[in-house]
């Protein structure tokens, strides 16, 4: 790479961080208005579609589903590429949460979210002397107990029909011999060079002769094709016992960080019902499958559904003022309701389950203003353009009908900024998921969090992966990346492909917002003319580029039962690729 590209490139990244937020209380001249054009089409098949944030990783599952394997082989096979091609933002350093859907009608939840390492000391996290809780964020003190390798272990001993080495055959020779790097990891690249240069083992990973990759470049991990070589050979307990277990508690250990060998001996993963919901409006042909906790997320889509069947909203066009204020009062309620009520059900059992009710949500529907006055909301923040949540989703479908939903996180974009020597694995930032307490002073007027840091015990997240069936048939595939902004794009996505009639592609390219107490963060694709509505309405109003990173990267899958034809759709605001035959 030239020396002149990189500091070419390196302003043009300058210059997008500038410009990520405009912030108007009017719409004059400077909002820059991007016309509203049609989506792609999706791509389509009949015998099966895997959607995932890379089109090597789409392959690699396309490729499994025609050589006989099942929709959880492809999800595996799908997950190693990944790791393989996404390093930055998933992989076997993280954990995540997955719904599976088989077609004779059984359907699991799988948790392999990450753990705090046992041993742990809240204390430290909360030294009013770390103000900005580098602690929790960066660094060894950063990784909670991985969970990636004990959730593929759990589908592949529950459903997989293929072996192991032919699941992670293609991503062993892309990790061995290379693959081109694409735009996504380059810019990701290009945005951490800094971190990435300044450890030794992430530079002689991820920097090129003391420069970013850029795109096109070969990209190899000898020690990560060693890793995955090593789980076919050993299995996948390899990860928790052994040497990848040794060199990932050594390096914590070192930088003093609290895991143990005995946190990864002893991890988990977590099999349960998913959380379900029925809905009474016009949404009642359909039903929702989708995590309960510590997902805070499947609480407050669900709630957020119900609570939109309930309001009327739907005589509204989805591009209108009035459809988005509607929404955005319902995404904030029950994004409170979900702050408020879950935590890893381990420690706290909670109310969670009256979250995704119509009962409930008739109920919180009496504490919205649905006409005007966005009015602040206690449990949102006004929008960050700092925010750094990655993640990724991926979503399966066979031919004979069996689903997989999952969503996979190392947290942070390289996660922690750690990478076990020899290895190859990125590990985890999980620790930043987890609540602070509030100074002493407001305690009697801000309640304890039930998220709090607690030994052993699982932060709560974002991630929703979903799965709606329709007269008890798979109907809607879909999740997306985007931490906070998870379960309101989500809501959106749904309601565009059901309601609003558009089909798969059409629903994830619309153009999102997120809503924060009275901030409201636009793409700019929305017409003028809902931009002055929202104003007058009384949003604090923040302009996204279009299809910006912000607002997540979904990949989702429609079936139609009549055609028999499959739809999927990949977002373009982080890249991916949908495969179907």
């Amino acid at each position: 790479m030239k020396r002149q590209s990189f500091v070419k490139h390196l302003f043009s990244v300058s210059v997008l961080i500038a410009v990520l937020f405009l912030t108007v209380t009017g719409c004059g001249p400077k909002y820059q208005l991007i016309p509203l054009s049609p989506a792609d089409p999706p791509v389509s098949g009949t015998n099966g579609m895997v959607v995932a944030a890379h089109p090597l990783a789409a392959e690699a599952g396309i490729n499994v589903l025609k050589d006989g394997g099942n929709a959880v082989d492809a999800a595996i096979a799908t997950l190693f590429m990944l790791n393989v091609v996404e390093p930055h933002a998933s992989g076997l350093g993280g954990g995540g949460f997955a719904v599976v859907r088989m077609a004779d009608g059984d359907a699991k939840a799988i948790n392999f979210r990450e753990k705090a390492p046992s041993k742990i000391d809240p204390s430290f996290y909360y030294d009013p002397a770390d103000t900005n809780h580098t602690r929790m964020g960066h660094g060894a003190t950063a990784v909670c107990v991985p969970g990636a390798a004990a959730g593929w272990a759990q589908m592949f001993h529950s459903w997989a029909t293929l072996p192991l080495e032919r699941l992670a055959r293609d991503a062993i020779n892309a990790a061995e011999n290379g693959f081109p790097v694409d735009p996504t990891l380059a810019g990701q690249i290009m945005n951490n060079f800094e971190n990435l240069s300044s450890d030794s083992i992430m530079r002689e990973v991820f920097i090129n002769d003391g420069l970013p990759y850029e795109v096109g470049d070969t990209l190899r991990q000898e020690d990560l094709a060693k890793t995955l070589n090593l789980i076919v050979e050993r299995g996948f307990n390899s990860f928790y016992r052994g040497p990848i277990a040794e060199s990932i508690v050594s390096t914590i250990q070192n930088a003093n960080g609290y895991m143990t060998l005995s946190d990864l001996e002893f991890y988990r993963s977590e099999v349960s019902e998913p959380l379900q919901a029925t809905f009474s409006g016009s949404l009642s042909a359909y039903e929702a499958l989708t995590m309960p906790p510590p997902s805070r997320g499947g609480s407050a889509l669900l709630e957020a559904l119900n609570m939109f069947d309930l309001s009327g909203m739907y005589e509204y066009s989805p591009h209108s003022a009035e459809a988005i204020h509607i929404q955005s009062q319902c995404i904030q309620q029950s994004y409170i309701d979900a702050a408020t009520t879950i935590c890893d059900p381990k420690f706290d059992i909670g109310n969670w389950q009256e979250l995704a009710t119509v009962e409930f949500a008739k109920e919180a529907m009496t504490g919205i203003a649905l006409e005007s006055d966005p009015g602040p909301r206690s449990a949102t923040r006004p929008p960050n353009k700092n925010d750094k949540g990655n993640t990724t989703h991926l979503s399966v479908v066979d031919k004979d009908g069996n689903a997989v939903s999952l969503t996979q996180t190392i947290n942070h974009f390289f996660g922690a900024g750690v990478m076990a020597p020899g290895t190859g694995l990125l590990l985890n930032n999980q620790m930043q998921d987890f609540s602070v307490p509030p100074p002493d002073s407001l305690l009697d007027v801000i309640p304890l969090s039930r998220n709090l840091i607690e030994g052993g015990k699982r932060p709560r997240s974002n991630m929703c992966p979903l799965i709606m069936l329709k007269d008890g048939k798979v109907k809607l595939i879909v999740g997306t990346p985007g931490g906070s902004r998870i379960p309101a794009a989500m809501a959106q996505i749904v309601v565009n492909a059901t309601e609003y009639g558009m089909d798969i592609s059409s629903a994830i390219d619309y153009p999102r917002f997120f809503p924060s107490n009275e901030h409201l963060v636009l793409e700019n694709r929305f017409d003028m003319g809902t931009v002055k509505e929202l104003t007058k309405t009384g949003y604090i109003l923040h302009f996204a580029g279009p299809y910006h990173v912000y607002f997540g990267g979904a990949h989702g899958i429609s079936i139609d039962h009549n055609t028999g034809v499959i739809s999927g759709a990949a977002d373009k605001r982080r890249g991916g690729a949908a495969r179907g035959y």
